[in-house]
């Protein structure tokens, strides 16, 4: 028996399937593309590591790295 005698379609099915092609094109083709990477958006930001009892965390910008301080005008004074 030869593989034709196990797949019989109709033109229905050729159609259906057609339609179906054509809107998981359509669906993926006209999608919005995002401005900037998912995996940049996750890393905008840190939680500080340190903190007194009862407060909450200070976000700060991902890229100061871990020992990143902010000049003072106050430390060239002294």
């Amino acid at each position: 028996m030869a593989i034709t005698d196990y797949l019989v379609t109709d033109d229905l099915t050729i159609l259906l399937g057609l339609i179906a092609v054509t809107v998981f094109l359509l669906h993926n083709l006209y999608k919005p593309q995002a401005l900037v990477h998912p995996i940049l958006l996750g890393r905008q930001s840190d939680v500080g590591r340190v903190r007194n009892p009862g407060e909450s965390a200070v976000y700060r910008n991902y890229n100061t790295g871990l020992l990143g301080r902010v000049r003072s005008s106050r430390l060239h004074n002294i």
